[in-house]
C-alpha cells in the first residue's frame, strides 16, 4: 500500500529555516546546504517557495548555488509602506547613519542600535497592516545597520571575559538583531535538547547548571552564547549593552555578568574549559539552599510534564466516527485540564504556601518558564500533524500557551513575590480579575442595549409591514415614512453600540497592558489571517492557574459579533468559577 507523500515541513525544520539569514550569518549557505542534505528531496521545492524566496534567496542554475539577491533597505520603504508616521521615522533613521559610521566603540554602537530599535518597537499600532510595516521598518533598519557595522573597526570595552571584536559583532548580528527580526521564532537550545548535542559539555556541565541558573544557550555561526535571563521584563535578555556590562560590587575581582561566549574550537585548549566554568560561576545564580518542599514540588512537576503531559499531547488521536474537529477540541480540553490540575494549580499552591526566601522565587520562575517552554515546543511539534495543522482549536490553544509564557515573564514582579499579608495578595488577584470583569460588563451591557434596540426595531418593522397592507390614503395619514426613518436610526444605533463595545475592548487591553497582550503587536504570532487580531488576558488565580483568556477580534469593526464574544466571555466566567472535574 502506497502512503501519501508528506508535504508539510516539520516544526523543527521550520525553526532552523527561519534562522537562515544571509546578512547576519556569514555561514548561511553552509547551514542551508546541511539542512537540505538532511531533508527529504520532495520538500525542497516547498522549502524554497515558503522559506527561501521570501528571504530573497534563489537558486542559481549556472553556479548550482543558492544566492542572496538583497534586502529591502530604508531607502526603499516608500514602495512598501503607506503609513505616514512610519515613513517619516524611516527618513529620520536614515539621517542618523552618518553618526553610526563615526562611532568607535562597542558601547556607542550598542546604544545606537538599541535606542532606535526601542523607538520602533514603542510605536503603538493597531492595524495589522501597519504592524507588519513596523516589522519591515525594523528589519530594514537592522539590516542596513549590519552592513555598515561589518565595515567598522570598533574597540571593545575592557572586560574580564576577553571578548573580541569578532565575538561582539557576532552577538550583535546573530543574537540581538536576529532576536528582534525573528521575534518568537528566534531559537535557542532547549534543556531537553542538551542530550542530543555533540559537545559533551552540554550533558556533563550545562544540564547541572540549569538547576541553579536561568540561562539560554544560543548557537551561532562560530560560538555558543550563554545568556542569563533579564530580571526586568522591560529589558531584553539579548540586549547588547547588557551583554557587554560587567557589574562590580566594590570588591576587587568580584563582578557579575549576564552573558558568556563558548568557543567550541577552544575546548581542547588547556585550561579553556576550566576558565569558562569559573566565568559561569560569576553569572548570577541561586545562592542559598532551597526549601526541600519547593525542590520536591518542582521536580514532581517536571516529571509529570516530561513523562505524562508531553506524551499525552503527542499521542495519536483516534477517529472513531466523530468529526476530527470535535475530537481535537476534546483532546485539547483534556490536555488543558491536566496542565491546570497537575502543574499550574500545585505550582501556585507552592508559591503561596511554601516560599521562604527570594532565591526560591527565582528558582520557581526559571523552572516554570523552562517547563512551559518545553511544553510549547512539544505542542508545536504536535500541531504540525496534517489533521492538526489548520485546526482553529489547536491554533488558539497554541496562542494561549505562547501568551502564558510571555505573561509569565511580563508579570514576573506580580507573581514571584513574597506577599506581606492577605490584603496584599488580594490586590494582585484583583489586577487579573478586574480587566476580565470589565470585559464581561462591557460586552454584556452592550448585549442588553442591543436587545432593547432590537425590540423597538422589531416593533417598528411589524408596524411597517402592517402599514404596507393599508390603503394609500391611510398610509399617508399614518406617516409610515417616519417609521422607516426610525428603523434606519435604530439600525444605526445598533452599529454604534457594536462599534463602542469593540473600541472599549481595545481600550481595556491598553489600560491593563501589564496583564494582557496584543499578540500580533508583540510579534508573538505570525499574522496567519490579516483580518483578525488576538488579545490575551491573564486568567486564573493571580494569572497562574489557568491559561490566558484569548479574545479574537476582526480587524473590521463592522464584522464584530457581540453575541459570539459574549458567548466566549460567559463560558470563561463559568469555566473559571468552577474547578476541573477530575476523573
Amino acid at each position: 500500500m502506497n502512503h501519501p507523500v508528506q508535504m508539510y515541513i516539520p516544526y523543527q525544520l521550520r525553526v532552523k529555516l527561519k534562522q537562515i539569514d544571509p546578512i547576519l550569518d556569514h555561514q548561511w549557505q553552509q547551514r542551508l546546504n546541511l539542512l537540505l542534505a538532511s531533508t527529504a528531496e520532495h520538500l525542497h521545492c516547498k522549502i524554497e517557495d515558503d522559506y527561501l524566496k521570501p528571504k530573497n534567496i534563489h537558486w542559481n542554475y549556472l553556479s548550482q548555488l543558492f544566492e542572496f539577491k538583497g534586502h529591502i533597505g530604508l531607502h526603499e520603504l516608500h514602495s512598501y509602506i503607506q503609513h505616514s508616521g512610519l515613513l517619516q521615522l524611516a527618513q529620520k533613521i536614515r539621517a542618523t547613519f552618518q553618526y553610526l559610521e563615526k562611532y568607535q566603540t562597542d558601547v556607542q554602537i550598542a546604544d545606537y542600535l538599541e535606542t532606535i530599535t526601542y523607538e520602533i518597537n514603542s510605536l503603538e499600532l493597531q492595524d495589522q497592516k501597519d504592524i507588519q510595516a513596523q516589522q519591515l521598518l525594523k528589519s530594514a533598519f537592522l539590516y542596513d545597520a549590519a552592513l555598515s557595522i561589518k565595515r567598522m573597526n570598533f574597540s571593545v570595552t575592557q572586560n574580564s571575559r576577553g571578548l573580541t571584536q569578532h565575538q561582539v559583532r557576532c552577538f550583535i548580528f546573530e543574537v540581538f538583531m536576529k532576536s528582534e527580526i525573528l521575534g518568537s521564532w528566534f531559537a535557542y537550545i532547549l534543556p531537553s535538547e542538551y542530550a542530543q548535542q555533540e559537545l559533551p559539555i552540554f550533558q556533563d556541565y550545562f544540564s547541572h547548571e540549569q538547576r541553579v541558573r536561568d540561562f539560554e544557550i544560543i548557537p551561532t555561526s562560530d560560538y555558543y552564547f550563554i545568556i542569563g535571563s533579564s530580571g526586568d521584563s522591560r529589558v531584553s535578555s539579548y540586549s547588547i549593552r547588557r551583554f557587554l556590562t560587567e557589574e562590580n560590587f566594590g570588591v576587587a575581582n568580584k563582578f557579575y555578568m549576564s552573558g558568556l561566549v563558548l568557543d567550541p574550537k577552544q575546548l581542547d585548549v588547556a585550561d579553556y574549559l576550566e576558565n569558562f566554568k569559573q566565568q559561569m560561576g560569576k553569572m548570577i545564580g541561586l545562592q542559598r539552599q532551597m526549601n526541600p518542599h519547593i525542590v520536591e514540588l518542582i521536580e514532581s512537576l517536571h516529571h509529570y510534564n516530561q513523562h505524562q503531559l508531553r506524551e499525552k499531547i503527542t499521542q495519536i488521536i483516534e477517529i472513531k466516527g466523530f468529526s476530527i474537529d470535535h475530537l481535537i477540541n476534546e483532546h485539547l480540553t483534556e490536555i488543558e485540564k491536566d496542565l491546570c490540575v497537575n502543574i499550574l494549580e500545585p505550582f501556585q499552591n507552592g508559591l503561596k504556601n511554601s516560599i521562604q526566601q527570594p532565591d526560591e522565587l527565582e528558582f520557581c520562575f526559571l523552572n516554570i518558564r523552562r517547563l512551559m517552554t518545553e511544553l510549547l515546543h512539544s505542542f508545536e511539534v504536535f500541531s504540525q500533524e496534517p489533521a492538526i495543522q489548520f485546526n482553529p482549536h489547536a491554533r488558539q490553544f497554541k496562542y494561549r500557551l505562547i501568551a502564558y509564557l510571555n505573561l509569565l515573564k511580563q508579570r514576573r514582579a506580580y507573581i514571584f513575590v513574597q506577599f506581606e499579608d492577605q490584603a496584599h495578595y488580594r490586590q494582585h488577584l484583583d489586577l487579573v480579575t478586574t480587566p476580565l470583569e470589565q470585559l464581561w460588563d462591557q460586552v454584556n451591557g452592550a448585549i442588553e442595549q442591543s436587545r432593547l434596540v432590537q425590540q423597538q426595531l422589531r416593533q417598528l418593522e411589524r408596524d411597517a409591514k402592517q402599514s404596507a397592507k393599508t390603503s394609500f390614503f391611510k398610509r399617508l395619514i399614518s406617516k409610515s415614512e417616519n417609521n422607516y426613518n426610525q428603523i434606519n436610526e435604530l439600525k444605526t444605533s445598533l452599529k454604534e453600540i457594536q462599534h463602542r463595545c469593540y473600541l472599549e475592548i481595545i481600550r481595556i487591553q491598553k489600560q491593563y497592558t501589564q496583564h494582557s497582550l496584543y499578540l500580533e503587536s508583540k510579534n508573538l504570532i505570525s499574522a496567519v489571517d490579516p483580518k483578525v487580531r488576538h488579545y490575551a488576558f491573564a486568567d486564573g488565580e493571580n494569572g497562574v492557574t489557568r491559561l490566558p483568556f484569548l479574545l479574537q477580534l476582526p480587524e473590521n469593526r463592522d464584522s464584530f459579533n457581540l453575541q459570539s464574544i459574549a458567548l466566549i466571555l460567559n463560558q470563561d466566567v463559568v469555566h473559571s468559577a468552577k474547578h476541573w472535574v477530575i476523573d
